[in-house]
C-alpha cells in the first residue's frame, strides 16, 4: 500500500492489527522484538508476521507473488486456525 510508505513499524504493525492483516517482511531486526512483544501474555497480539529471510532479496514483483500465493493458501484453509495443522 502506497499510503504506508514512510510510517513508522509501530504504524504499520497498528495499521496490520486494525485490518487483521498479516506483515510479509525481510527485516527481522527491527518487527521481530514488536512480533514478540505482541505475543507475550497480556499482549496485544497481531494477525501474523511471515518472516522472509534477508538472503532472499524480495524485489517488489516477488513480494507480490508471494502475497499472491499466501492468499490462494489462505482461502483454501478458511478459519482463524485453519492453517495451525498444516
Amino acid at each position: 500500500h502506497v499510503e504506508l510508505q514512510g510510517l513508522s513499524d509501530p504504524d504499520i504493525v497498528a495499521v496490520a492489527r486494525r485490518e487483521q492483516r498479516a506483515i510479509v517482511t525481510t527485516n527481522l531486526r527491527d518487527f521481530r522484538p514488536i512480533h514478540v512483544e505482541l505475543i507475550t501474555p497480556g499482549g496485544a497480539g497481531h494477525a501474523g508476521f511471515v518472516f522472509v529471510p534477508i538472503s532472499y532479496r524480495l524485489t517488489k514483483a516477488e513480494a507480490g507473488r508471494f502475497v499472491a500465493a499466501l492468499q490462494t493458501k489462505l482461502a483454501a484453509f478458511p478459519g482463524d486456525l485453519a492453517l495451525a495443522a498444516v
